[in-house]
């Protein structure tokens, strides 16, 4: 007996936790789009949304012969996308992170070369969406355009993500528009000192803590907008006027 497969669906990397979860629950709940996402390590998160009707897949990123397979799973459960969204992020220190090291490796492989290699093998199940705008979303940083004596590896690692978005902006024009989301700060991680968050709310023009749901708010106006693509949409509550 044949397996139904999923129709236009969205994929999110990374969707087992923080905004990727959020946005994971945010689709299935507003949207009619069916959502799979991939997470690396397992959590209770995982099985939570999983049962809310997300189809969850185990993937590390960071290992070279991951990739091939996710792609065959996904040929396999998924007749067509209607968005693919790069979430799937490490933090990581230069001191973390020393150039040679597999941790350096390991930013470039999760922020770099899995987009790009997602992107052109699932190319087709994108154009085979029934719906007439097809997306890919990239999330990277606000703090690309800003110098960091701390953290250079990861901020170039992020850099190129916002260059591969444009590439393939203009690579697949004007089927599927790609896009790319900044963020500068949207949440507190549990355990960040007051003098800490005090510090951080002060750098931008808004200083609040907005929370995943302008991630949310981003990622709707780029899926419904006809006429933006190869565009970096910053999420820095005017953290640039300062």
């Amino acid at each position: 007996m044949a397996v139904t497969q999923i129709e236009n669906a969205i994929l999110i990397t990374g969707g087992g936790q923080r905004i990727g979860a959020y946005l994971v629950r945010q689709f299935l709940q507003k949207t009619d789009f069916p959502v799979v996402f991939t997470y690396r390590t397992h959590r209770a998160e995982v099985d939570e949304l999983v049962s809310l009707g997300a189809v969850a897949i185990q993937c590390d990123f960071t290992d070279n012969n991951a990739l091939p397979g996710l792609v065959e799973k996904l040929k396999q459960q998924i007749s067509s996308l209607r968005a693919v969204i790069h979430n799937a992020s490490l933090w990581l220190s230069d001191e973390q992170a020393p150039a040679l090291s597999e941790e350096y490796s390991a930013l470039f492989k999760v922020h770099v070369e899995t987009p790009i290699y997602l992107n052109t093998e699932l190319a087709q199940l994108l154009l085979a969406s029934s719906n007439a705008l097809k997306d890919i979303i990239s999330i990277s940083d606000y703090s690309v355009s800003r110098a960091s004596d701390s953290h250079i590896a990861y901020l170039a690692s992020k850099s190129a993500l916002q260059n591969v978005a444009q590439g393939f902006a203009k690579k697949y024009a004007p089927d599927i528009k790609v896009n790319d989301i900044a963020p500068a700060l949207i949440q507190f991680n549990e355990g960040d000192s007051n003098d800490y968050m005090q510090k951080r709310l002060a750098q931008s023009a808004l200083p609040i803590e907005p929370g995943a749901d302008v991630v949310w708010q981003a990622v709707n106006y780029l899926m419904n907008s006809s006429y933006t693509t190869g565009a970096t949409l910053q999420l820095d509550g005017g953290r640039h006027l300062l």
